[in-house]
């Protein structure tokens, strides 16, 4: 899941946080194509809002994460990736508003081809899986 994250420094000397339009306050820190913050605010139903676009964008995710630990802005990162970030207090989840999973991925089939029983049973296996409770490796 994606997680809004930002240097506890860089939140401790700002504006407070208390719901996710609050973040606008900050510079955004975006994926390569801009698009993950914009997609995070419409699917928690908030309006479109320009300041969604302002602040730089990475075409890495590690860059983007260091950019977050210098105290640049916030970044919006899959939780996963940041675990040690976190843990050491390099990282702290600004707003525990993870993005929904079923804006993450998507299953694209031809018209029609989930008619076929075999197209049918893997995309009702590939929903099990993402509806199933993970558990640590």
């Amino acid at each position: 899941m994606l997680l809004p994250l930002a240097c506890p420094t860089l939140l401790a000397e700002g504006p407070p946080i208390h719901s996710a339009a609050d973040c606008l306050q900050y510079p955004l820190l975006q994926d390569s194509d801009r698009s993950d913050w914009s997609l995070w605010f419409r699917a928690l139903g908030l309006p479109a809002d320009p300041r969604i676009e302002r602040g730089p964008a990475f075409d890495d995710d590690v860059l983007l994460i260091r950019a977050a630990e210098a105290g640049q802005g916030i970044a919006l990162v899959r939780d996963l990736y940041v675990d040690a970030e976190v843990a050491s207090g390099r990282l702290a989840v600004v707003l525990d508003q993870p993005w929904p999973t079923r804006f993450a991925y998507y299953a694209v089939t031809p018209p029609g081809a989930e008619e076929t029983p075999a197209i049918a049973a893997f995309l009702g296996w590939l929903q099990d899986e993402v509806e199933a409770p993970t558990s640590a490796l």
